[in-house]
C-alpha cells in the first residue's frame, strides 16, 4: 500500500487526464475509420511507463468509464484496460520499455493479459460479438464452421497482438520525445533519461 500510495505524486496525478485524452482521442479517431483495431490504451501505457503501474491502472479504468458513456459495452472491458497498466507499469520499472526490442515483448506480454481477459468477456457476456470492426475477424472464422470460443481466440489473438503490441511502441517513441525535464518530474522518468544519455554516449 506504501508503495502504491507512493505513485500518486502531484505530477502523476496531473499525468492522468492526459493520458486518458490519448486514450480518447485515439480511441474514437479508430471507430471513425473503421480500423479493426482497439488503439486506445495509448494513454494508458505512456502514464504507466513514467509514472507506474497504478497510476496507469487508474487511467486505463477511468478511460473505460469515459467511453461508457457513449458505449456501455466497454465498460466491460475496464479490467482489460486496468490490467494493461499495471503489466506495462510493473514491466516498465524493471526496465523493459527502455529498448525497442524490450518494448516489443513488453507488448507481447501485455497481449496475452488482454486475451485472457477479454476472450471470455466476449463470450460470456456479449456472446461474441462485442461491436467493435474486429467482430468481422470472429465473422469469418465462425463462418468456417468453427465454435464460438474459437472464433473469438482466434480474433483476440491477432487483433490484440498488434493492437498491443503498436499501442506499447507509439507510446515508447511519444515518451522518447519528453524532455528530460519533465521525465526527471515523474516517478520512473529517471529510467528514459538514463537510456536517452546512453544512446548519446556511445553514438546511437
Amino acid at each position: 500500500m506504501k508503495g502504491i500510495k507512493k505513485d500518486f505524486t502531484l505530477f502523476a496525478i496531473l499525468l492522468i487526464p492526459i493520458g486518458v485524452a490519448v486514450n480518447v482521442v485515439a480511441g474514437e479517431l479508430v471507430e471513425l475509420l473503421k480500423i479493426p483495431l482497439f488503439l486506445n490504451q495509448i494513454g494508458t501505457m505512456i502514464v504507466a511507463m513514467v509514472a507506474g503501474p497504478w497510476v496507469g491502472a487508474i487511467t486505463g479504468g477511468v478511460s473505460k468509464l469515459i467511453f461508457g458513456i457513449f458505449n456501455p459495452t466497454q465498460l466491460a472491458f475496464m479490467p482489460v484496460a486496468m490490467a494493461s497498466g499495471i503489466v506495462v507499469g510493473l514491466l516498465a520499472k524493471k526496465g523493459m520499455t527502455t529498448k525497442v526490442w524490450k518494448v516489443a515483448i513488453t507488448g507481447f506480454i501485455v497481449a496475452i493479459v488482454a486475451i485472457l481477459i477479454a476472450t471470455p468477456t466476449t463470450v460470456i457476456v456479449f456472446g461474441g460479438a462485442s461491436g467493435t470492426g474486429s467482430d468481422a475477424l470472429t465473422a469469418i472464422v465462425l463462418a468456417s464452421g468453427k465454435e464460438i470460443w474459437t472464433a473469438v481466440v482466434t480474433q483476440k489473438i491477432f487483433v490484440e497482438s498488434i493492437d498491443k503490441i503498436l499501442s506499447i511502441f507509439v507510446a515508447y517513441m511519444i515518451v522518447r520525445k519528453m524532455s528530460d525535464q519533465y521525465l526527471s518530474k515523474q516517478n520512473y522518468g529517471h529510467l528514459y533519461i538514463k537510456n536517452k544519455t546512453n544512446n548519446k554516449t556511445i553514438g546511437l
